[in-house]
């Protein structure tokens, strides 16, 4: 089942280039005064809790200052105000077919190109040639324009760089100097998980995530969840003593465990060998394996209740018990413990 969620999103602005275009009225026979430039400004506007995450999560709250500074500085090129390459697409007429398509690198301050005078609705995203797990479709209609998340069922990690994207009428005049200030947005977020492992001998974490949105149309600013696919979390290296950090970049969740479980259903099975939905409550999960030293698995779902929206950091702080089992104070955070858990107790849990 498919459902959408509209983008939410505010923020800083960063002036990143500007793009001039010749307008030209299409029924002025002498084109003498033609030549007037109109540009486009093209802006970065992050909306991201990082920040604020991590100085009321971390170092206010629970005093990890070590933890904050790691995190910072792994995140720091995917919440922040830069755009690599910027897809240009301008349409016209009824059917809203693509009229003019560009791309314009960082190394280019300024982009020429000629528009007659006209109604137009211009898309623009950024940073997409940058992220090999993500394609762009459609593009030659202004409702098709969808991005995709491409890939197997598991995926070794989430996003490399931040994904923005904007959307903006024009309305082209002839003969008249014109700017117009188009916002990109931030389409994908971040996951984090602090484990504190104060005094439990174990010999590994992983760390996954699921029940994140699998494309966003353009156009309508919305996104979509058909494939729920497993994202294997990345290790902040050479973390503070007794402490494991993992993070995913990601598309956001959906808005409601009634969507979440509409989308994703979850089906684990039980020991007498039926299936049935579990974990009602949740938007989205990280699931936690803890391989202890007598080679026994012991994995916790982290089901959480509140939705994961772009452009957000959302930290999860918790605490591992002796026997593997993972718990958070978080009252948005539901825990689901398996002991001796092995491959083939599951059925199907990210369908």
């Amino acid at each position: 089942m498919t459902m959408f969620k509209k983008y939410l999103f505010g923020g800083m602005l960063f002036t990143m280039a500007s793009v001039l275009f010749t307008a030209c009225s299409a029924i002025d026979d002498d084109l003498s005064d033609c030549q007037q430039n109109f540009s486009v400004h093209y802006q970065v506007r992050l909306k991201t809790t990082l920040t604020t995450q991590v100085e009321t999560v971390l170092r206010s709250r629970f005093n990890e200052p070590e933890v904050a500074a790691l995190l910072e500085d792994s995140l720091k090129n995917i919440f922040r105000e830069f755009a690599h390459d910027v897809d240009l697409s301008f349409y016209i007429n009824e059917d809203r077919r693509q009229y003019k398509h560009a791309i314009m690198d960082d190394n280019q301050a300024v982009y020429e190109m000629e528009l007659p005078a006209d109604d137009y609705r211009h898309l623009a995203l950024a940073n997409f040639m940058l992220e090999p797990t993500v394609d762009v479709s459609g593009g030659e209609k202004q409702k098709q324009h969808y991005i995709q998340q491409t890939g197997p069922r598991e995926l070794d990690k989430g996003h490399n760089v931040g994904l923005f994207t904007a959307r903006e009428n024009m309305n082209v005049l002839g003969n008249i100097d014109q700017t117009f200030n188009v916002t990109l947005y931030m389409v994908n977020s971040a996951s984090i998980l602090l484990i504190r492992t104060d005094g439990v001998d174990y010999k590994d974490v992983k760390v996954t995530s699921s029940d994140f949105a699998d494309g966003f149309y353009v156009d309508d600013s919305l996104f979509t969840y058909n494939n729920n696919r497993v994202v294997n979390d990345l290790r902040v290296t050479t973390p503070p003593v007794e402490r494991e950090v993992f993070y995913s970049i990601t598309f956001p969740s959906c808005d409601t465990p009634e969507q979440a479980q509409a989308n994703y259903p979850d089906e684990v099975s039980r020991a007498d060998g039926s299936t049935g939905a579990t974990d009602a409550d949740r938007v989205w999960r990280k699931t936690v394996y803890v391989t202890l030293p007598d080679g026994k698995i012991t994995r916790t779902v982290i089901n959480v209740r509140e939705p994961l929206l772009a452009g957000q950091v959302y930290i999860i702080y918790c605490y591992m018990k002796p026997d593997g089992g993972i718990w958070s104070p978080n009252v948005e955070v539901g825990t689901s413990v398996t002991f001796d858990w092995k491959e083939g107790l599951v059925i199907d849990d990210r369908r």
